[in-house]
């Protein structure tokens, strides 16, 4: 069938066409009664029967805003039930969450909201083990230039340029590279009742700043700066796909032994890489080891490739107890119970 609705065209060209949701998949649509997921939701609503697959919808009320936040889900759970859709509603308290973490409120809540996602998936793909489970949410261009913007000002690099994808594991994004103005338009259309979150015009919140005080003054500059932006995300991705690629190749190959806790490479094959195929390999290193590099910083990064540099051996300690050590030919690194280096240290 030809859509004429750009929404659902694009949805299933991305989607469908190219299988990656399937026949019998449970699509879960991440429900927060605003513009965005309303419209998501009336799209694949409608897409239902024809490319038959089990839907579903989740609320998370993070507790946030009182009688708004219950007014809320007072909505999405009558909504659903006048569309005979299963509704599943998970209820968080990011304020306790965000005092307990030290993290803003904005942290705290997309924390939450993603550990729900986690737990729902789980939960359902216990009970159909058989069929793909996906949950979707409402992402669109513009949440996409603010999540670039927010990564180049917090300083991620070429990656953090990629922004979100289409697909994240079980999370896709069917409306990311569309405009806000086709959803307002998809909405107006069908006449799809939607609720407002009062907050999404406070710029205390990071993204409603960068939003209101950023994007919107570059689109003064120049009227398709969003979709220049989501541009350059697209070649980000491309250039970063191949960098993955080429630091596991790297690492595979400079590697010379590795166990469950320690992994030893090369030194002479890694001075030979250029740098930033170094710190490839150094990432693939320590997210075989601890599986993160949350708290890895640049400053570490530079610290491996400078002791790497030095005419002797050395010694250095990173997060998570991990220890790097350069011997002769090979540069360790292991991770340990604890901070080997301070027990080292204290017997000196």
């Amino acid at each position: 069938m030809i859509y004429k609705e750009k929404i659902l065209e694009t949805i299933v060209k991305d989607f469908f066409d190219t299988k990656i949701i399937k026949d019998g998949d449970i699509i879960v649509i991440a429900l927060s009664g605003g513009m965005d997921s309303m419209c998501l939701f009336d799209a694949f609503y409608k897409l239902q029967s024809e490319c038959n697959y089990n839907l579903m919808a989740l609320h998370i009320n993070h507790g946030i805003r009182g009688k708004e936040a219950s007014r809320d889900e007072s909505f999405v759970k009558d909504y659903c039930k006048s569309f005979d859709v299963k509704l599943v509603v998970e209820k968080v308290d990011a304020v306790y969450m965000a005092k307990k973490k030290n993290l803003t409120l904005e942290e705290a809540a997309r924390n939450l909201r993603y550990d729900a996602f986690d737990k729902i998936w789980k939960k359902i793909s216990l009970k159909n083990s058989k069929n793909d489970v996906y949950i979707l949410v409402a992402h669109h261009e513009k949440d996409q230039v603010e999540t670039i913007i927010h990564n180049i000002v917090r300083g991620t690099g070429i990656k953090g340029l990629v922004g979100m994808k289409k697909q994240s594991g079980y999370i896709l994004r069917p409306l990311l590279w569309l405009k806000k103005e086709d959803i307002k338009k998809y909405i107006d259309r069908y006449n799809i009742p939607f609720v407002e979150d009062s907050t999404n015009e406070d710029i205390y919140y990071t993204r409603n700043y960068i939003r209101k005080e950023i994007v919107d003054r570059l689109e003064k500059i120049n009227i398709k700066a969003c979709e220049h932006i989501v541009e350059l995300s697209k070649m980000a991705n491309d250039i970063n796909d191949h960098l993955e690629n080429e630091s596991k190749k790297a690492f595979k190959d400079l590697t010379l032994d590795k166990g469950e806790n320690k992994i030893i490479i090369s030194l002479k094959k890694f001075r030979l890489k250029d740098k930033i195929i170094k710190v490839g390999i150094i990432r693939e290193t320590l997210n075989y080891l601890v599986n993160t590099l949350k708290d890895i910083t640049k400053i570490n990064m530079n610290d491996i490739i400078e002791l790497v540099e030095k005419e002797k051996g050395g010694h250095l300690d990173l997060p998570y107890n991990i220890t790097v050590d350069k011997k002769q030919n090979e540069l360790t690194f292991k991770k340990n119970d604890s901070n080997i280096s301070m027990s080292r240290r204290k017997k000196k």
